[in-house]
């Protein structure tokens, strides 16, 4: 059988195909009924869409299903591993929705695509109280900050060789060489996605490889992009970690630079209350690991390559397509571009500002 993910009776049927997967012991029933299926309108890199479904005698439940766009990933690393990352991370503690099954039988994809399905946990990626920057809301949003530093502390404290990560993702050779290795696996991909060559990436590569950080003392499971519009959260506690598709074994320092909105800046009457260099306190205190503000600035510019990185990919995946997706186009040519001034930021100023004589 094959079908559309739009399709309500071939999902039903998938789904009923795959009822093992869906429930743990001693819960199975024998029968579900899908009542509604849509398309996630946030994510950029790949497609969500949720599934509800009434189960016999006990309600309903929604599930997701996620899985590349038509053309594609935007992302570089494969559905697969992503689906191997949630895999991985059960039973370690750290709080994501429960992946039940990857599918790539041709008689179940929908529309011909692999995907994949887990739980949908059920939270918000809002947080109205960042919003309040009184002085009555600054300790609300401090401990915001902590929580969410709190659940980074526990990615990093995952057993990642116990877990098997180093069947997904690259070792760096030492913790020293962290920084290294990831500007290599950049590299590397970009070489094999066969574009033009880029006069500022490889100043930029030049660069970033001399000024490498070597005084990272452990590899960590790190998540990558992370934070505000990340993570779900409810009653002001993160219940599940998701979007792990930029994540490395590497410098905990990489996931500092890439928190979002999560560390607020607190001044008051001249004194600071909280910021980076108190959100990294906080995060020695909690784990016995320093990470220092140079490192986390590193890795603020290395960003530039990372993106550089996926854009790359995108334009590998769309060159003699004749009729390549808007948004695909777009991560192609306008992010590509941004990347480029953000990476020429480091060595030739800020482009984007004109220069008086």
């Amino acid at each position: 059988m094959s079908g559309t993910l739009t399709d309500v009776s071939f999902i039903e049927a998938w789904f009923r195909a795959r009822i093992d997967h869906l429930f743990r012991e001693p819960f199975k029933p024998t029968d579900v009924r899908v009542l509604e299926v849509d398309q996630m309108s946030r994510g950029v890199s790949r497609q969500t869409w949720t599934v509800d479904v009434e189960i016999e005698n006990h309600g309903t439940r929604r599930f997701v299903v996620r899985r590349d766009h038509e053309a594609g990933s935007i992302i570089a690393s494969s559905l697969f591993d992503e689906y191997s990352v949630y895999r991985r991370l059960e039973g370690t503690g750290v709080p994501v929705a429960r992946v039940l099954w990857f599918e790539d039988d041709l008689e179940w994809m929908p529309d011909g695509r692999p995907a994949y399905v887990r739980e949908l946990v059920d939270g918000d990626w809002r947080l109205p109280a960042l919003a309040d920057h009184s002085p009555d809301g600054d300790a609300e949003r401090i401990r915001l900050s902590q929580e969410h530093l709190d659940k980074l502390a526990l990615v990093h404290s995952v057993d990642w060789r116990l877990q098997g990560f180093d069947r997904v993702l690259r070792v760096p050779e030492s913790p020293a060489h962290c920084a290294l290795d990831l500007i290599e696996q950049c590299v590397e991909r970009i070489a094999s996605y066969g574009g033009e060559p880029s006069p500022v990436m490889a100043e930029a590569v030049a660069l970033l490889r001399a000024r490498a950080p070597r005084t990272c003392d452990r590899i960590v499971l790190c998540k990558g992009t992370n934070g505000l519009g990340e993570e779900a959260w409810r009653n002001g506690r993160i219940v599940a970690l998701s979007d792990w598709e930029m994540a490395v074994l590497g410098d905990p320092a990489y996931d500092f630079a890439q928190c979002q909105e999560m560390i607020p800046e607190i001044i008051r009457n001249g004194h600071r209350i909280w910021g980076l260099p108190e959100a990294l306190r906080y995060y020695a205190e909690r784990t016995g690991t320093e990470v220092t503000l140079d490192r986390v600035a590193y890795y603020r510019e290395l960003y530039g390559l990372l993106q550089f990185t996926y854009t790359q990919h995108v334009a590998a995946t769309i060159r003699g397509m004749e009729r390549a997706p808007l948004r695909f186009v777009w991560t192609a040519t306008e992010v590509a571009f941004r990347s480029e001034l953000r990476m020429a930021k480091h060595f030739a100023g800020d482009l984007m500002k004109e220069g008086f004589v």
